[in-house]
């Protein structure tokens, strides 16, 4: 009997041995699933908490601010929403901060307005962040590995820092192709949202969009979003994990860590990308028009056409009034002056028409939502994949 126990025993150590052992490549193929759930979870906590951050910030670099605040001025059908119209087209110029459009926009209309377009998130972010962590958790020791193996060869143990943090900026960036490839045409919908007076469906938009504009639209501004997406992933992932290592040098996963470090990653990665977020932007939303100013009658109508006439002048817009202080027609905003025909005209024209001040419109905003959306995403990812490795679900 002695010779079985000691068999029992050797095979016994050798099993715990196993599951105690390091995950190698061929073990990675077990865990996709706890993190495209992990993945899911925090795109969605990302998304829906800074959404009223990106109305503010699409807002801000939209062409026509005038006409913007036009938009919204005229939400609200009647005498008084009409009368304001030009006064608030005019004022919008004249919004010095994101804090300052975003309580313009809840006074005037309510907090909900700043959640319009939300739905769109649900819809693209779920299989987006899905793939999104699932290529980058994947890819993040293969591209660490060949790193170091090209910097020095010789070397046998662990990955340097450095070579680390550069992996996981190699792994974000390509995870950041498929994510774009989901994302970009629910974005697109997004923005028609978030800066139109209608409050119609994803679905209806979508149609819309593809009736009017053909399927080009969706997609238009892909090399735009993959060219500032990829410079941003590879700032982002790589400060990111030297931010982490920064202050946690014994590796150990902390809350405070992930927060820090996201916060960081994020303001740094979208102030330097923050010009070719406003081409993409220029893009998706130029063939945006300011909406008709809806019928009035009596005297009201004689205000409302004043007022649509004083706004069209201010937004550059053809608008009047109907003969007999009847009905007003709606604003005819010309075509040719919302049309890019791609990412480099849209460049040539932002720095014709606005300087160098235009590639830095919405800035602040930008950094305002991408150093918490980075925080929260990536301390949502770490947590609940952590809970799910410790609970061994998936």
């Amino acid at each position: 009997m002695e010779p079985f126990a000691r068999l029992v025993c050797a095979g016994a150590r050798t099993a715990l041995a196993r599951t105690r052992a390091p995950a190698t490549p061929l073990s990675r193929a077990a865990l996709p699933a706890q993190h495209a759930v992990a993945g899911s979870i925090a795109g969605l906590a990302e998304h829906s908490v800074m959404f009223p951050v990106d109305t503010v910030k699409t807002m801000m670099q939209a062409r026509q601010q005038q006409q913007c605040a036009l938009i919204l001025a005229v939400e609200r059908q009647g005498a008084a929403g009409a009368s304001s119209a030009a006064a608030t087209a005019c004022s919008c110029a004249r919004c010095a901060s994101p804090l300052d459009l975003a309580l313009r926009l809840w006074r005037t209309h309510g907090g909900f307005r700043l959640w319009r377009g939300v739905q769109t998130m649900f819809t693209g972010c779920i299989p987006a962040h899905a793939t999104y962590f699932s290529i980058y958790e994947y890819l993040k020791p293969t591209f660490t590995t060949w790193l170091m193996q090209r910097a020095r060869p010789a070397v046998t143990g662990g990955p340097s820092e450095s070579m680390q943090a550069m992996g996981a900026g190699g792994a974000v960036a390509v995870g950041t192709m498929a994510h774009d490839m989901i994302m970009t045409p629910m974005d697109v919908c997004k923005q028609r949202m978030q800066l139109s007076a209608s409050r119609s469906s994803v679905y209806d938009c979508a149609c819309t969009i593809m009736r009017d504009e053909g399927p080009r639209a969706f997609v238009v501004s892909y090399p735009t979003t993959l060219l500032m997406n990829l410079p941003y992933a590879l700032i982002m992932g790589t400060s990111n994990e030297a931010l982490r290592q920064l202050l946690s040098p014994e590796g150990e996963r902390t809350l405070p860590a992930f927060l820090a470090a996201g916060a960081g990653s994020g303001a740094l990665a979208a102030a330097l990308t923050n010009p070719l977020d406003v081409v993409k932007t220029r893009l998706q939303t130029q063939h945006l028009s300011a909406p008709p100013v809806m019928p009035v009658a009596g005297a009201a109508a004689g205000a409302a056409s004043s007022a649509g006439a004083a706004a069209a002048r201010a937004t550059g817009c053809g608008a009047g009034g109907a003969a007999g202080g009847g009905a007003a027609r709606p604003l005819n905003c010309p075509k040719r002056n919302l049309t890019y025909r791609g990412m480099v005209h849209a460049t040539q024209q932002i720095w014709a028409e606005e300087g160098h001040r235009g590639f830095l419109r919405g800035v602040s905003a930008r950094m305002l939502v991408h150093a918490p959306s980075v925080a929260i995403c990536w301390t949502a990812y770490e947590t609940i994949k952590l809970t799910l490795e410790r609970a061994d679900l998936f």
